[in-house]
């Protein structure tokens, strides 16, 4: 798997299943890589809620899509997460 750095408040997202009939509204994914979070005003970092391996649901239109090494990854920020998904 690729070493990703994400930067700020972003995270890389490996989507799980297909993209059939429904996946425009929402999909799933796994989370691989994390940022360190929004610079705050002192310049400290506020650290994301989402953690590397949680599965999160995001709409379907969001983030921008990356193919690496034949496997495709969704970059995108920490606030259009929808939820934590219940089902691993």
């Amino acid at each position: 798997m690729p070493d990703f750095q994400p930067q700020h408040d972003r995270l890389i997202v490996k989507p799980i299943g297909g993209t059939g009939p429904g996946a425009a509204d929402t999909r799933r994914g796994e989370v691989v890589a994390v940022g360190p979070g929004r610079p705050l005003e002192g310049g400290k970092p506020h650290p994301l809620d989402v953690k590397v391996g949680q599965v999160v649901v995001f709409p379907g239109f969001a983030g921008a899509e990356v193919e690496v090494e034949g496997q495709t990854y969704v970059e995108l920020p920490e606030d259009e997460i929808l939820a934590l998904s219940a089902e691993d």
